[in-house]
């Protein structure tokens, strides 16, 4: 069986990219934006019920990047440098740890358009530990382990205040774990990550891009989560070895780097070849990594294809 929802921010349409930027410079009032970004978050979770996505998203277009809402609401952290998004054109805000982290809850929820997803099964997506401690500036710690143990702390609180506002899903996205890989990485990653999900009573997920994660796989379906997935179009898939009968695997079959558009019954194929060779039952048809890299129109053409492959697959 086959499924099919989204894996990362989505694409700002040009409408909603220029009014950002005349509120940025004084054109705009909060509240025009705030309407405006409501209105959005609803159009992009219309067109995932149109077309059958098993779990919405807003598209997390208040979003500047994966690690924004954290670096900007957590005591003692700030969104520090500009930084190269691992080997895109694109940039992230490195957060920057001035204190011990302290868990709050809420933070990622402020920057969520829940009232766009209510009534409707949606997923929420979350930095993993892994890759929030990786990604940061720590100048507390001086030690990874402490550090990670307090992340899991933190995103466990959020994961928790995301539960009780109704999310059914979330997922972790990890591109460090696969695009910067590291000897020691899997254990630390895997036992922070279960701190984060002990007892949640939502399906969880581990999603991974940007690298290949051929090398990891077996190690992968070992994590605490219900779903593993990765970016086909970065990962080694005559290599792929594991199995995968008791989870659902989530695999990213869409470029969300590339405008192209995919052939739906060449792209099916592939991930039934995929689904076979690691012996999953139930696979999740998904973007490779975040669609904000495409054009906005390209973006929900990616989103119809989705749709299309799923069903080809059945």
């Amino acid at each position: 069986m086959a499924f099919a929802h989204l894996s990362g921010i989505f694409s700002r349409s040009e409408e909603l990219i220029a009014a950002t930027r005349a509120f940025e410079r004084g054109r705009v009032d909060r509240s025009a934006l705030e309407r405006l970004f409501a209105d959005q978050a609803q159009r992009l979770v219309a067109l995932q019920v149109e077309h059958g996505l098993h779990y919405v998203t807003d598209g997390q277009l208040r979003w500047q990047d994966l690690l924004r809402p954290l670096a900007d609401e957590l005591p003692g952290v700030h969104a520090g440098p500009v930084t190269r998004w691992f080997d895109n054109n694109a940039f992230y805000r490195r957060p920057v740890i001035e204190a011990p982290l302290r868990p709050v809850g809420g933070a990622v929820l402020r920057w969520t358009a829940v009232e766009a997803l209510a009534g409707r099964p949606w997923k929420a997506i979350l930095p993993s530990p892994w890759t929030f401690a990786l990604l940061a500036e720590d100048r507390v710690y001086g030690d990874e382990q402490a550090l990670l143990g307090d992340v899991a702390e933190v995103l466990r609180a959020e994961a928790v205040s995301l539960v009780e506002a109704g999310c059914q899903y979330i997922q972790f996205s990890d591109p460090v774990l696969v695009a910067r890989p590291r000897e020691d990485a899997l254990p630390l990653a895997q036992q922070a990550l279960a701190r984060v999900v002990d007892g949640l009573p939502v399906r969880t997920a581990l999603y991974t891009f940007f690298g290949d994660a051929a090398p990891l796989l077996p190690g992968l379906l070992h994590f605490p989560v219900q779903e593993v997935g990765f970016d086909l179009f970065a990962t080694e898939v005559d290599r792929l070895v594991g199995d995968a009968r008791d989870k659902v695997v989530l695999l990213g079959a869409l470029d969300g780097r590339n405008s192209l558009l995919e052939e739906p019954q060449q792209t099916a194929a592939t991930v039934r070849r995929v689904a076979e060779r690691l012996r999953a039952a139930q696979v999740a048809v998904v973007p490779s990594c975040d669609l904000e890299f495409l054009p906005y129109e390209v973006a929900v053409a990616k989103v119809r294809r989705l749709a299309e492959v799923t069903r080809l697959v059945g």
